[in-house]
């Protein structure tokens, strides 16, 4: 096995559950004295266990006592299978009962309930029975329900080593958490040890940590440093997914580290206020109501928040809903993440609620299209999550910022965008990096393209185009140059626009005057054509010709399209000026002054002095003080 399996114990106070993991691994976890003094576990202690069949798991023992339920709840975040234990003098109990609705609402599958002290019921087979009985009637209504039972004892050693034997059995049939992915891992402990600074516990729950590697603290969000790494007392240098791991750090703001902190890859989680979940109320529970508030627990984190109704005002007990968790302080849970409920008063285990949403809006509650934007978020897989996220972005986006967003592995993304090219609900834009954007996007941006352009040519029958800058906010938002540029060459190459010098026209259209507006440029080309060096100004010329003012910026705007006019300075020209010019000083002069110039043309230093700094520019000729002289 590539993984790592975490067990937990689960059961009521003095049901034997610290003896029980004693006698499996050799270990006492009441490590603190006043556990040792009171005789009763308040923290989990982590503990290895090495089972007959070569299997190595971790071992957690949770307290059972309810006052450190919180603690409980700590240990049993991250852990792959249970080993509930019932006392067998005194049958099932309240934490066992709470400590099993625990486990059903994390979703843990596999367990065994080791029934303890059988020492202490003077060989009663019938008493036995009824244990039994007790235990199979509480498992029938939770994951567990095929949970094996055995009878054991702790202090005699009956059947220990069959239970080791069955946990082996149990524990090969679970499903290990695989050490690929981000890595991930909620901080129950920290603590400063002298010659290596700060040192965070807690089980890996995502992904491999390995020395040297940065990692980020959230929500400090500091990047910090793994310097080393023990697990179980024993130094590695590499942790994977389910291993208790004890993490020695390094770097700026280390020490704000912290219980209910997290340690992950940098940029993998993002808190939040709001939560989209599916709630599941326990079948013993009190009906909840709209706006109930709730202790909720994640990870090694306790936050206070209200359970806001989307479709209803009360769930009753045994029933499912989906709804939106409103937290007094932010939570940075990953979708399918699992979450405790807690009544506010008195503290009992309610509920669990399966993450949809990390990032939600706040739903209008009058709005009828809420349940239906949220129950496309129930079970919806990979491919559907990067398709929600690909719509709500509105842009091109390569596979790293995809799997940032949705909090996805790159290569659990590149298979669900795979998907929805299959599927032709994303298309693949490529320049110098693959990006992906929703298809149905690509086709909404296609119509309103269309239309906008088709209006634009109506309106403006003489111009080549939309300009690209202004068609971007009008129709694309506020993507960036360089996106819009990949889904105009999209729409480019399957024919609905033509792109010409960033100006954007539909693929069909032609600019086709009327008679009377050819007329008009005619006159107006002739006009510039005979003033070569002396171009007419542009506004009396419309007046002498009688051209309205709408019509004449058309006009302008077109000749200037067309390569007529050019702009040379601040002034506009026939295009053949500049080189006309040329030709007639070269025939004349090798070395020139701009008087000399401006008599050769016949025109004046405000039109001659744009015509020869123009060539300079374009290396035709090279100022020396007051003259010119071309070069070779």
């Amino acid at each position: 096995m590539n993984g790592h399996i975490v067990i937990g114990t689960a059961g009521h106070v003095d049901h034997g559950k610290t003896l029980l993991t004693a006698a499996l691994t050799g270990i006492n976890t009441d490590r603190l004295p006043e556990e040792k003094r009171r005789g009763m576990t308040i923290v989990p202690g982590f503990v290895p266990l090495e089972l007959p069949n070569g299997m190595k798991l971790g071992l957690i023992d949770v307290p059972g006592h309810e006052k450190f339920i919180k603690n409980m709840l700590a240990g049993v975040g991250g852990i792959d299978m249970a080993l509930l234990v019932v006392a067998a003098d005194e049958g099932v109990m309240p934490q066992t009962v709470e400590h099993l609705n625990i486990l059903h609402l994390l979703g843990i599958q596999k367990g065994i309930v080791a029934i303890t002290k059988c020492d202490m019921i003077d060989d009663d087979p019938e008493w036995l029975e009824m244990i039994h009985g007790q235990v199979h009637a509480l498992l029938s209504k939770t994951l567990l329900r095929d949970a094996p039972i055995i009878d054991i004892s702790a202090v005699t050693g009956y059947n220990i080593p069959q239970l080791r034997d069955l946990l082996g059995e149990v524990a090969s049939e679970a499903r290990e958490r695989p050490p690929v992915g981000f890595s991930r891992m909620p901080i129950d402990r920290c603590f400063t040890k002298q010659g290596f600074g700060t040192v965070v516990t807690g089980t890996i729950w995502a992904g491999a940590v390995y020395i040297g590697q940065k990692l980020e603290l959230h929500p400090q969000n500091v990047e910090l440093r793994v310097r080393r790494i023990q697990v179980h007392g024993q130094s590695v240098e590499r942790a994977l997914a389910g291993q208790r791991t004890a993490i020695n750090l390094t770097g700026v703001g280390v020490e704000n580290a912290a219980p209910g902190c997290w340690l992950t890859e940098p940029g993998l989680l993002r808190s939040s206020y709001r939560l989209d979940v599916k709630l599941d109320l326990l079948q013993n529970a009190e009906e909840l109501k709209h706006c109930a508030r709730v202790h909720l627990f994640h990870g090694t984190s306790e936050v206070s928040g209200r359970v806001r109704m989307l479709d209803r005002e009360i769930l009753k007990a045994g029933e499912s809903c989906l709804c939106q968790l409103e937290l007094e302080k932010p939570l940075p849970p990953l979708r399918g993440d699992r979450l405790i409920l807690r009544a506010w008063s008195p503290e009992i285990t309610i509920a669990g609620a399966t993450v949809l949403d990390t990032e939600p809006p706040r739903y209008k509650l009058s709005d009828p299209d809420t349940m239906e934007i949220i129950e496309r978020k129930n079970g919806r897989d990979n491919a559907q999550t990067v398709l929600d996220m690909l719509e709500k972005e509105a842009k091109p986006l390569n596979i790293k910022n995809i799997s940032t967003l949705v909090q996805l592995t790159e290569e659990d993304t590149e298979s669900a965008l795979q998907s929805l090219l299959d599927d032709r609900r994303a298309i693949l834009l490529e320049d110098d990096r693959k990006q992906y954007l929703s298809a149905e996007r690509y086709e909404r941006w296609r119509e309103t393209l269309k239309d906008v352009l088709e209006q634009f040519h109506q309106q403006y029958p003489l111009r080549g185009g939309f300009p690209t800058g202004e068609l971007r906010q009008r129709v694309f938002g506020h993507i960036h140059t360089k996106q819009l540029a990949m889904v105009l060459a999209g729409y480019e190459r399957d024919g609905t626009i033509r792109n010409e010098n960033a100006v954007i026209a539909s693929a069909a259209f032609k600019r086709n005057l009327t008679n009377l507006q050819q007329q008009h440029i005619d006159r107006i080309v002739v006009a510039y054509k005979n003033k070569l060096f002396n171009p007419p100004d542009w506004e009396e010329l419309m007046v002498s010709f009688k051209i309205p003012q709408n019509d004449a910026q058309e006009y302008f705007l077109y000749l200037l399209d067309q390569g007529t006019l050019v702009r040379i300075g601040k002034e506009y020209f026939y295009q053949m000026s500049m080189q006309t010019a040329e030709q007639m000083l070269r025939g004349q002069y090798t070395r020139f002054t701009v008087a000399q110039a401006r008599d050769t043309l016949g025109t004046t230093r405000k039109f001659v002095l744009p015509l020869l700094e123009r060539m300079d520019a374009k290396n035709i000729t090279v100022r020396n003080g007051d003259e010119r002289y071309f070069r070779n």
